[in-house]
């Protein structure tokens, strides 16, 4: 009496290699999108809070005449690699009425691209 020989064969084998070899990458591919996204959430997020932060302290505060204003942050800032613009202007929306628009801009990096956030508040001149 015969017995049947078990176990795979080379092409069976084979084949579950090269469908587990497909997932793994599928799986790698979707975690580095899903990291890459992450860090570009982080840093809009970022800068949405500093803006909004920035934008809420000139509200409250004395105004400054109109002015342009520039710069990067330092090293020990949270916002390294980020650039800021802020512009005061004064603006009439409707004849006789006057307002003061305090515009803020942050600009950042990530790979080769550039990204950038705006805000602005619309506040009473002195």
């Amino acid at each position: 009496m015969k017995t049947p020989k078990t176990g795979f064969t080379l092409l069976e084998i084979l084949i579950a290699v090269a469908i587990l070899a497909v997932t793994l990458i599928s799986i790698y591919q979707s975690f580095s999108s899903s990291t890459l996204i992450l860090a570009s959430t982080k840093n809009l997020w970022k800068a949405m809070t500093y803006s909004h932060n920035e934008l809420t302290r000139w509200e409250r505060s004395v105004v400054a005449p109109t002015s342009i204003a520039q710069g990067e942050f330092p090293e020990s800032h949270p916002l390294t690699g980020f650039s800021w613009l802020r512009t005061i202007i004064d603006v009439a929306p409707f004849p006789g009425i006057f307002v003061r628009k305090v515009h803020y801009q942050l600009q950042w990096q990530e790979g080769i691209n550039e990204y950038s956030y705006d805000a602005e508040i619309y506040i009473k001149p002195d």
